[in-house]
C-alpha cells in the first residue's frame, strides 16, 4: 500500500516531467487567481464603503424604529405615525437601557422650499441632534465635513450644489419653508454652517441638514417622526429588532423596526450588481482552470497509457492510480494559487499605495480605488480551485485507469 507522502512525491515528479505543459497550466491558474482575488478585494472594499456610507453618511444607523405604517403611509398622515413627546421620552429611556444600544437618535424629515431672500429651491432635509451626529460618526469619521454645531442650534449644513445654486457661503442666512404636521405653512430662519457634498448627485442639489430643535420649530411638533439606533455590534440585527419591539410593546408603544439594508435601496441595487459581476468572473475563472487542468491531464494520461497498463499489470490498484493523477493536478493548481496569492498581495499593496481615484456613478466626488484583501477569501478561492482541479484530473484518470490492461500495454 503506497502511503500519501510517496504519492505526493510521485505526483510532483510527474508534474516536473511534463514541465512545459505544467508551466502553461500554472500560468493560467496564476492569472485567473490574481484576477479573481483582485476583483474580490475591490468588491469587499466597495461593500465596506457602501455600508459606512449608509450607516454613517446617510445617517441610517443600524435600525430605524417607527410607528406601524410609518414607512408605507407616513407621508399621508404624518401626525398619526409620529411619536409624541411623551412617547418619545418613554421609548428613549427603554431603548437606551437595552444591551448593545450605543445611540438613540430621534429624527424628523422635512421638505419644502429654501430661500436666500431672492431665489428659492426645493429641498429635502432631516433634523437631528448635533451630539447624535458626532456619536454616529465616531472617531473614524470625526473630522469629515458636514457637521452640525451643538452651540448653534440655527445652524444648517447644505448640499454643496444646493448652496452654490443659492449663492450661499458659510455664515449666510436662509429661510426654510415647509408644512407643519397639521398641514399649515411655516417658516424658520437658519444660518449655513458649511456646504458639504452628500456623495450623490441625486441629493447634493437639494439636501439640508438641521438641528432637531430647528426641525421641530418648522414642523410645530415636539416629538419625532422616527428613532434611529446605532448598535455596538450590528451583526445580529433581527435579534435586536425583536428586543426593541418587545420592550416598547411593554410600554404600550407598538412599533415596526427596519434595518439599514432594508431602507437603503441604493445599497441593495449596487450590491446586487457587484454580486452578479463577481459570480460571472468566478465562473469564467473556474471554467478556465477546469479546461486547462483537464486538457493538461488528459494529454499527460494519453501519453502515459502504456505506463498505466504496466502499473496495472504489476498489481497497482485503480484507486491508487486515480489518486496519483488527481494529486498531480491538485499540486499544479495549489502551486499556482500560492504564487497567485503572493502576486495578489504585491499588486494590492501597489494599487492601494498608488492613490488612484475614480468617479463612481451618481457620485458627487471622486473616491479612492482600494483593494481590501481578506485572508479567508484568498483561502476560499484556493480551496475551490484545488477542488475543481481534483475533479478535472479525476475524469480522464478514471477513464484511463479502467482500460483493459492488454489494450493499455499495446497502446501506441
Amino acid at each position: 500500500m503506497m502511503d500519501m507522502i510517496t504519492r505526493f512525491k510521485l505526483a510532483a515528479r510527474n508534474a516536473a516531467r511534463n514541465r512545459r505543459r505544467s508551466m502553461a497550466t500554472l500560468a493560467s491558474v496564476v492569472i485567473g487567481f490574481v484576477a479573481l482575488s483582485l476583483f474580490e478585494g475591490y468588491f469587499v472594499s466597495v461593500y465596506s464603503s457602501l455600508e459606512d456610507e449608509v450607516i454613517v453618511g446617510e445617517r441610517l444607523g443600524h435600525l430605524t424604529v417607527g410607528k406601524p405604517g410609518l414607512f408605507d403611509k407616513g407621508a399621508q398622515d404624518p401626525r398619526r405615525y409620529a411619536f409624541t413627546d411623551r412617547e418619545l421620552a418613554r421609548a428613549t429611556a427603554r431603548l437606551s437601557a437595552l444591551p448593545g444600544v450605543k445611540l438613540v437618535s430621534p429624527r424628523i424629515t422635512m421638505s419644502g422650499l429654501v430661500s436666500n431672500g431672492d431665489t428659492s429651491r426645493i429641498y429635502i432635509g432631516e433634523g437631528l441632534r448635533a451630539e447624535d451626529m458626532l456619536a454616529l460618526r465616531g472617531e473614524k469619521y470625526a473630522d469629515q465635513p458636514g457637521k452640525l454645531d451643538p452651540q448653534r442650534t440655527q445652524g444648517a449644513v447644505f448640499g454643496k450644489r444646493l448652496a452654490e445654486s443659492l449663492g450661499l457661503k458659510a455664515g449666510s442666512d436662509a429661510t426654510l419653508l415647509g408644512a407643519t404636521l397639521d398641514g399649515m405653512v411655516n417658516a424658520v430662519g437658519i444660518e449655513m454652517l458649511e456646504a458639504s457634498a452628500t456623495g450623490s448627485l441625486g441629493t447634493d442639489d437639494k439636501f439640508v441638514l438641521v438641528s432637531l430643535a430647528t426641525a421641530r420649530r418648522l414642523m410645530a411638533f415636539e416629538g419625532a417622526e422616527r428613532i434611529v439606533l446605532l448598535l455596538e455590534d450590528g451583526s445580529d440585527l433581527p435579534a435586536t429588532a425583536a428586543a426593541v419591539k418587545k420592550v416598547l410593546a411593554a410600554e404600550g408603544i407598538p412599533v415596526e423596526v427596519r434595518d439599514w439594508r432594508t431602507l437603503s435601496v441604493y445599497y441593495n441595487q449596487v450590491k446586487s450588481l457587484f454580486d452578479m459581476m463577481y459570480l460571472f468572473i468566478s465562473v469564467v475563472v473556474a471554467i478556465v482552470v477546469l479546461a486547462s487542468v483537464f486538457n493538461t491531464m488528459g494529454m499527460t494520461i494519453t501519453e502515459r497509457t502504456r505506463e498505466i497498463g504496466t502499473l496495472r499489470a504489476l498489481g497497482m490498484q485503480v484507486r491508487t492510480l486515480d489518486s496519483l493523477f488527481v494529486l498531480e493536478g491538485m499540486l499544479i493548481v495549489a502551486i499556482g494559487c500560492g504564487l497567485g496569492i503572493a502576486i495578489t498581495l504585491a499588486a494590492g499593496f501597489l494599487i492601494n499605495g498608488a492613490g488612484i481615484t475614480y468617479m463612481p456613478p451618481d457620485a458627487a466626488a471622486e473616491v479612492p480605488l482600494v483593494v481590501e484583501l481578506v485572508a479567508a477569501n484568498l483561502g476560499g478561492s484556493l480551496f475551490t480551485l484545488v477542488v475543481l482541479a481534483a475533479l478535472a484530473s479525476y475524469l480522464p484518470a478514471r477513464r484511463a485507469s479502467r482500460r483493459n490492461i492488454t489494450g493499455a500495454l499495446s497502446h501506441v
